[in-house]
């Protein structure tokens, strides 16, 4: 059993999931390079030695004293004094002449560490490569430095143990907890290996979970334009004829013709939505909005025709013989976009039907969902051509807020003017601005005849 509405978030999916399959092929690329980037950086690093001492602390709060003599080793002036003592200015790894730190400032990323001065560059590079690892249950604190010169590191640990036992021992007063040396550091024989692999993985993981979280960040954005009047695609408007009189728009197209001026309009980075209606209840515009969808196609545009019907039915507006799931199992949960989406019958423009009829009119009218739907389309369509009867394209068009690019009035010769006819700035009724506005005029015979498209079988792969 299917649910009978569609939450927002079951679109947003589909949306997101084809976006991450169009940026799929250049997300994998910087995962790659991510990894193999992460991957020689650790090799420019070089091997460190690391050499641990060990000091024991006896007397007083076993937890307090130890946390205390922590506190002392990293005091920031001993550190400093100590790194001046044992000539670590000359040394270029803690200097930020590396070739690491260099490649980091060349890209931008060593903006801070430039506005340090010498003494604060070497405070920060010693502080970086010390470890003070408290052991409460032990009442012990192991005091680990790394280098690139082994007799180094066991000479730093040495010492700035070696230091702080000393002056504990000169100021040590009843009740506060005394230290020792637990164990000196000897000199590393073989450096700490690094695993490079894992952590090029880990770059690589990230890599992917960022580029994620942007595509999802930006088809969440995406979906908050629901609100926002849809702006044309640019150029001046499309003129046609007014009927009755009054405005003198131009001359009414065919839709071959009406297909080339919207050819003729500037290229966007989203699809062209064009709406096709008739000018009143009794002209179903299925026919022109079917010819005008192929016109379309033909000049290697990709096409998609939308028929819009709460009582269901095929593109030609009829009901199908066979069951076709269409827009309004997409809007009711009932359909993927997969299995909506057609050939049009004699053409490379694809179709989406009605479908079945509508159970649930608060779906398949909520705007923000059908709003939804042709964002997505938007993305994989230049055109989609949305026809439906006269009263519900007046209805759909209010409810959308008029967010077309374009839209197609169909009209029949000799019918007197009403307030539905075309004009230069009026379509289905409303007031529009920034919409391209033209007319197709029909001959009055050909409304009342009944016009036959094939049946729609062919499923889109």
């Amino acid at each position: 059993m299917h649910a009978t509405t569609l939450p927002p978030t079951g679109l947003y999916g589909v949306a997101f999931l084809q976006a991450m399959r169009r940026a799929l092929p250049h997300l994998l690329l910087a995962t790659i390079v991510a990894g193999l980037a992460t991957y020689i950086v650790q090799s420019w690093a070089g091997p460190h030695y690391v050499a641990e001492a060990r000091i024991r602390v006896a007397g007083g709060d076993p937890a307090a004293a130890v946390t205390a003599h922590a506190r002392a080793l990293e005091g920031r002036n001993r550190l400093l004094s100590l790194a001046v003592e044992l000539g670590l200015r000359d040394r270029p790894e803690l200097t930020g002449r590396s070739e690491g730190r260099a490649l980091l400032e060349q890209l931008g990323l060593g903006q801070f560490w430039a506005r340090l001065n010498a003494d604060e560059r070497l405070l920060a590079a010693v502080v970086d490569r010390l470890t003070i690892a408290v052991q409460d249950h032990k009442g012990e604190i192991a005091v680990r430095y790394a280098s690139a010169d082994p007799e180094l590191a066991a000479q730093f640990v040495n010492r700035l143990v070696e230091l702080h036992v000393a002056d504990e021992a000169a100021r040590s007063r009843s009740g506060s907890g005394t230290a020792r040396v637990a164990a000196w550091a000897a000199v590393p024989e073989s450096p700490e290996v690094l695993r490079k692999a894992p952590v090029a993985m880990l770059g690589m993981v990230l890599v992917l979970l960022a580029g994620l979280g942007v595509i999802a960040l930006r088809e969440a954005l995406r979906t908050t334009a629901w609100s926002h009047p849809r702006t044309s695609t640019g150029g001046g408007r499309i003129a046609a004829d007014h009927p009755g009189g009054g405005e003198a728009i131009g001359r009414p197209g065919t839709p071959a013709a009406v297909a080339d001026r919207l050819l003729a309009l500037p290229d966007t980075d989203r699809g062209c939505r064009i709406m096709v209606a008739g000018e009143a209840a009794d002209i179903d515009a299925g026919a022109e909005a079917c010819t005008l969808a192929d016109c379309l196609s033909a000049g290697d545009r990709k096409v998609v025709l939308v028929r819009g019907a709460l009582g269901g039915g095929g593109i030609d507006g009829r009901h199908a013989g066979q069951r076709i799931a269409g827009i309004n199992d997409l809007l009711e949960g009932r359909a993927t976009f997969e299995e909506i989406i057609v050939r049009l019958p004699g053409s490379s423009a694809h179709a989406i039907a009605p479908g079945s009829p509508v159970e649930n009119g608060d779906a398949a009218c909520d705007p923000d969902l059908v709003s939804l739907v042709l964002d997505t389309l938007d993305e994989v369509y230049d055109y989609i051509v949305v026809v439906a009867e006269h009263e519900e394209a007046v209805a759909l068009f209010a409810a959308l807020e008029g967010r077309f690019d374009a839209c197609v009035s169909v009209g029949e010769a000799g019918r007197p003017a009403s307030r539905f006819s075309a004009g230069l700035d009026r379509f289905l009724g409303f007031e529009v601005m920034d919409i391209h506005i033209v007319r197709i005029e029909r001959e009055r015979e050909a409304v009342r005849e009944s016009v036959a498209l094939p049946a729609l079988h062919t499923r889109f792969a």
